[in-house]
């Protein structure tokens, strides 16, 4: 449910060649830290890559780049490395699965753009502003057709703990803002808690209005299937034991703080780190009488409440690495994915804690079912 299902991509491989093209290229930017390679094979996509006699490339390794540059960019990105082979192929295909996604809220067509740049690139789009990042990628290389897997959507806590759900649709446009749409329509999603969405519509990059949408094929309320987004919802209240101040906090960051504190009560530290004060947003105010080392500090929009609490933990980025805010209250050290981090402690304490993280949630799961009845 994390990563387009086989059989999906079998299955456009299959329509592709009708057109008798003379290569079909399979093409991935893994995520950071990760084997593009080795997440072909796991994910069971290099099997149909060699079935159907097709290509698997590797964005990652690709040493011919072309610096495209970003006319009229939102966020950092000025110019962006893309490989030449995509900025010259005659059709490029954005085949995303659907999924609930601690960075951005939700996953679809339009974050699925990530998939064409390197580590590099990557890194920098969560640094600054990643929705803004989003749509300067777009801007450097656009997928002519966006077809979206939501056969099996990923629900929960993904991608580091989704709970499938059979959901049984593929969906299509050209257009990537109307086709995300679509999907939080079919699926229930409140696309007013998706900050991407109004910074895509503001950029011209598709049609957002569903007046302004056609939709074909079958009806949206007879497919539709309520899908459990954790993410979204008042961050402010829901763990009382905890003071967080969460004003001016984007979505990415509410999901991130929302993934993060649950995981400190899967991993049994939530009870015993109680007190802290979590801040995520520009817009707080935080008493000077709070002890720094009682303080996390979430994202780059954060760091001006160094001014008067220079000890407390600030994590980098934006948004910050995913597990980074349950590893800063549990270790009490800031972690956020520089240096060495990444392999040295981040990696190794998520697979640590996998085991316990998936029980939990699919416990929450359960509980989310019986409060729930339109949840299947």
């Amino acid at each position: 449910a994390v990563c387009t299902s086989p059989e999906t991509l079998r299955a456009v491989i299959r329509e592709v060649k009708k057109a008798q093209p003379s290569r079909i290229i399979v093409a991935e930017s893994a995520a950071i830290g990760c084997d593009t390679m080795e997440c072909f094979e796991v994910s069971g996509q290099a099997d149909v890559a060699r079935e159907e006699g097709v290509e698997l490339y590797d964005i990652k390794a690709e040493k011919d780049l072309v610096n495209v540059a970003v006319r009229g960019y939102k966020s950092n990105i000025k110019r962006c490395k893309i490989p030449r082979l995509l900025l010259e192929a005659d059709h490029i295909i954005n085949l995303p699965i659907m999924k609930a996604h601690a960075s951005m809220v939700f996953s679809c067509a339009l974050k699925n753009i990530k998939g064409v740049v390197q580590d590099k690139v990557h890194m920098q789009m969560h640094q600054q502003n990643l929705t803004m990042a989003m749509m300067d990628v777009w801007s450097a290389c656009r997928a002519d057709i966006n077809i979206m897997d939501a056969m099996r959507a990923a629900s929960g806590y993904s991608p580091h703990m989704p709970v499938p759900i059979d959901t049984h649709m593929i969906l299509g446009s050209k257009d990537p803002v109307a086709i995300d749409r679509v999907a939080c329509e079919v699926t229930g999603i409140d696309t007013s808690a998706v900050d991407y969405f109004k910074v895509a519509e503001e950029t011209g990059l598709g049609n957002y209005d569903m007046d302004q949408i056609e939709v074909v094929g079958e009806k949206i309320e007879d497919c539709f299937y309520k899908m459990w987004i954790p993410y979204i919802g008042d961050m402010s209240t829901r763990w009382p034991e905890y003071d967080v101040r969460c004003k001016g906090g984007c979505s990415s960051c509410q999901a991130l703080l929302a993934i993060n504190m649950e995981e400190l009560k899967a991993v049994g530290a939530y009870d015993e780190n109680a007190g802290m004060t979590v801040v995520i947003g520009g817009l707080n105010e935080i008493p000077e009488d709070i002890p720094d080392e009682k303080i996390v500090l979430h994202g780059n929009c954060t760091k001006k409440y160094l001014k008067q609490h220079p000890g407390a933990y600030h994590i980098l980025g934006c948004p910050p690495n995913e597990p980074a805010l349950y590893l800063t209250i549990q270790r009490h050290e800031t972690i956020d994915g520089t240096g060495d981090q990444e392999d040295e402690i981040i990696r190794p304490c998520m697979a640590r804690d996998a085991q316990v993280w998936k029980d939990y949630v699919f416990k929450k799961f359960e509980e989310y079912k019986k409060e729930n009845t339109e949840v299947k």
